[in-house]
C-alpha cells in the first residue's frame, strides 16, 4: 500500500471513530450517571482521576517515543538497513524507559493515593471507601500495563496503521456500550465492577497491540546491547520535556479560566464553562484525527530530508483538519441553543455563548495545525514550546483585568479566542524560522479559502432559523443544508486541483476495493 493511500484511509479510519466514540459517548452518558448514581458517578471520577497525570506523562513519551520512530524510519528509506537498526535502538531504548518510569511512579504513586483516600484528603463516605480503594487500584494497573505497552503502540503509529487501531477502537466502544446497557438494565452496586470493567478494556487492546507489533515490525526486537544508551534517552526526556511545558500550559489554562470564573460569579457560572469545554472537546478531537494520519508521513519525510513533500502535508493538514471541525461546528454555531436544550433540557444561563466563542476558538488554532505537526518533526520544539507556554499563561492576567473591569462572563470566550490566535500565529511564525513553511502561501491558499467557505455555508445555513421553528427537525434540515452546500464548495474553493485528484483518486479505490 502506497504512502498516499495509507494516509487517505487513515483519515477515514480515525475520523469515523472519533465520531462512533462522541455518539456513544453522548448516548451512553445518561446510562452511566444512572447506573451508578450521582454520588458513586461524581466519586469514579475524583478517585480515577488521581492516575490521570499517569496517563498525562505517558502520552507525552509516547509522542516523543513515535516521533524518533518515524525520523529513523525516513532515515531508513535513504540508507536502508542502517536506518532500520537505528529505529531497533529506539524501540529497545523506549522498553527500557517504560520498564523503569512505570515502576517508579507506581512504587511513589500507588501508596500516596491509597493513604489519600484512606485518610480524608478526598471525602468519601465511609460505606464507599472498600469500592473507591478499588475504584483507584484498577485504574492504576490500567496505567501501569498502558505505559509499558507504549513503545509497541508508538511503532503502529509510525508504521501509520492507523486503521487497525481503528478496529480495536470499536470492538471495545461498542462493548462498553454492551455493558452500560446491562448495567442500566440490573440494578446494582456497580462501581467497583465498572472500574474492573474499564480497566479491562484498557488492558486487553494493548497487550494485543504489543503482541501484533513483534509480530509484524522487525524493528521491535529485543537487543541487550541497545537499552541502554544515555544519548538516546537524554534525547527522549528532551522532546518530551519541551512538550509538556506546552501541554501543561495549556492544561492549566482551562484549569485557571475555572477557577477565574468561581472567584468572580461563584460556582453557579462553572456549569458554564464545563458544558462550553465538553462541545469544545468534541471539536478539538475531530480536529486531532488529522494528527495520527499525517503526523507519521511528516516526520518520515522529514527524517527522508524530503522538506517539499513535508512542506505539501503541512498545509493539507491545516486544510483538511479544519474541512472536518466544520462538518460538526458550522451547524453547531448556528443551533447552539437548540443543541443544547435539546442535549440537556435546561442548559446554564450564558453556555451556548462561551460554546460559541470556544468553538471560534479551536477552529482558529487548528488552523495551524500542519505548522506544529512539521515543528514537531523538525525535533527543534523547545522555542515554540516555550512561546506557546508563553502565550497561554498569558490569558490569566488579561481575563483577570478584564472581569475586574466589565465583570461580563463573555470576557472569557473573548480572550479564550485571543489566546488560540495567538497560539496559531506563533506556530505560523516559528514554522517560518525553523522549517521554512510560508506565510504567504499559508494565508491564501488556507485562511482565506476557509474563511469565505464559512461565510458561505453559515449565510446558507441561517435560512431555516427563519423559517421554520426550533425543533429537532429544524437541527436536521440546519445541518443538511450545510453539510450539502460545504462539500461542493470545499471542493472547488478549498481544494487546490492536486488535491483533488488525490481525494478522486484514493475514493475509486476505496470504492473498488469495497465492490470486491
Amino acid at each position: 500500500m502506497t504512502e498516499n493511500r495509507r494516509i487517505f484511509l487513515n483519515i477515514i479510519a480515525t475520523y469515523g471513530r472519533s465520531l462512533f466514540a462522541l455518539a456513544c459517548g453522548l448516548f451512553t452518558g445518561r446510562w452511566l450517571l444512572m447506573s451508578l448514581g450521582e454520588v458513586d458517578y461524581g466519586l469514579f471520577g475524583v478517585v480515577g482521576g488521581l492516575s490521570g497525570f499517569i496517563g498525562f506523562i505517558s502520552s507525552l513519551i509516547a509522542a516523543a517515543v513515535g516521533r524518533f520512530y518515524t525520523f529513523a524510519i525516513g532515515q531508513a528509506r535513504v540508507s536502508g538497513a542502517e536506518g532500520l537498526e537505528e529505529c531497533r535502538k529506539w524501540f529497545n531504548t523506549a522498553v527500557l524507559l517504560h520498564t523503569v518510569i512505570p515502576v517508579a511512579l507506581m512504587v511513589c504513586g500507588y501508596p500516596i493515593g491509597e493513604y489519600a483516600i484512606r485518610n480524608g484528603w478526598i471525602f468519601i463516605p465511609a460505606d464507599r471507601m472498600e469500592a473507591c480503594l478499588w475504584v483507584f487500584r484498577f485504574s492504576c494497573l490500567s496505567c501501569f500495563l498502558g505505559l509499558v505497552t507504549v513503545p509497541f503502540n508508538a511503532m503502529y503509529g509510525a508504521k501509520q496503521y492507523i486503521a487497525e487501531l481503528t478496529v480495536y477502537s470499536f470492538i471495545t466502544t461498542t462493548l462498553n456500550v454492551c455493558f452500560l446497557y446491562y448495567m442500566v438494565t440490573h440494578p446494582g452496586d456497580w462501581l467497583a465492577r465498572y472500574a474492573f470493567w474499564g480497566a479491562l478494556l484498557g488492558i486487553a487492546p494493548n497487550l494485543i497491540i504489543a503482541y501484533r507489533a513483534y509480530q509484524l515490525f522487525p524493528e521491535c526486537r529485543f537487543r541487550r546491547a541497545y537499552l541502554w544508551d544515555w544519548g538516546r534517552t537524554k534525547a527522549l526526556f528532551s522532546y518530551a520535556g519541551a512538550q509538556f511545558f506546552g501541554c501543561f500550559s495549556a492544561m492549566l489554562r482551562q484549569q485557571g479560566i475555572a477557577i477565574l470564573v468561581n472567584r468572580y460569579f461563584k460556582a453557579t457560572r462553572n456549569a458554564d464553562i464545563n458544558v462550553a469545554n465538553s462541545v469544545a472537546g468534541h471539536c478539538f478531537t475531530l480536529a486531532g484525527c488529522m494528527t495520527g494520519a499525517f503526523a507519521p508521513a511528516l516526520t518520515t519525510a522529514r527524517g527522508a530530508g524530503d522538506w517539499t513533500r513535508m512542506h505539501g502535508l503541512a498545509f493539507r493538514t491545516c486544510k483538511i483538519g479544519v474541512l472536518l471541525v466544520f462538518l460538526f461546528a458550522l451547524p453547531m454555531m448556528l443551533e447552539v441553543d437548540l443543541v443544547l436544550k435539546l442535549w440537556l433540557k435546561d442548559p446554564p444561563q450564558y453556555a451556548a455563548m462561551l460554546c460559541l466563542f470556544f468553538l471560534i476558538g479551536t477552529i482558529c488554532e487548528r488552523v495551524a495545525w500542519g505548522h506544529s505537526l512539521a515543528l514537531n518533526a523538525n525535533g527543534k520544539i523547545w522555542g515554540y514550546q516555550l512561546a506557546v507556554g508563553i502565550v497561554n499563561f498569558a490569558i490569566f492576567p488579561i481575563t483577570w483585568l478584564l472581569l475586574a473591569l466589565t465583570r461580563d462572563i463573555a470576557t472569557i470566550g473573548v480572550t479564550f479566542v485571543l489566546v488560540m490566535i495567538g497560539n496559531a500565529v506563533v506556530l505560523v511564525i516559528f514554522a517560518r524560522v525553523l522549517v521554512a513553511m510560508g506565510i504567504r502561501r499559508w494565508v491564501f491558499t488556507v485562511v482565506l479559502p476557509l474563511c469565505l467557505l464559512a461565510a458561505v455555508c453559515l449565510a446558507v445555513g441561517a435560512l431555516p432559523r427563519f423559517l421554520l421553528a426550533p425543533t429537532f427537525w429544524r437541527l436536521c434540515i440546519t445541518t443538511a443544508t450545510i453539510e450539502i452546500v460545504l462539500v461542493p464548495t470545499a471542493w472547488f474553493l478549498v481544494l487546490s486541483k492536486d488535491e483533488r485528484v488525490y481525494v478522486r483518486e484514493k475514493l475509486m479505490l476505496l470504492i473498488d476495493r469495497f465492490r470486491k
